[in-house]
């Protein structure tokens, strides 16, 4: 008896076409990239609150688009002590 079982699966287009493009340049058999992302996903979703997932896509209406662009545009630049604190403990 084979330790093999088949799934089936709906993707888009362009994603089919980014699986076929990364297991070509890597090498690698499609059915290992499947395979490996699905249990990379199930480990995460086990190991990790569903707060620690953000969404892959936002829907903003226009004023809250212009809202976010302004505050992201007009962060000021780092403080030293944040690049301190991004740099990590002085090994």
């Amino acid at each position: 008896m084979s330790d093999l079982s088949q799934i089936s699966a709906t993707v888009s287009v362009a994603t089919r076409e980014l699986l076929d493009r990364f297991a070509e340049s890597h090498g690698l058999k499609k059915n290992f990239v499947v395979e490996q992302a699905l249990l990379y996903f199930m480990e995460a979703r086990r190991e990790l609150p569903d707060e620690a997932f953000i969404p892959t896509r936002l829907v903003l209406d226009d004023k809250t688009f212009d809202a976010v662009v302004d505050v992201l545009e007009g962060s000021p630049a780092p403080t030293n002590a944040l690049r301190e604190l991004m740099r990590g403990p002085a090994r």
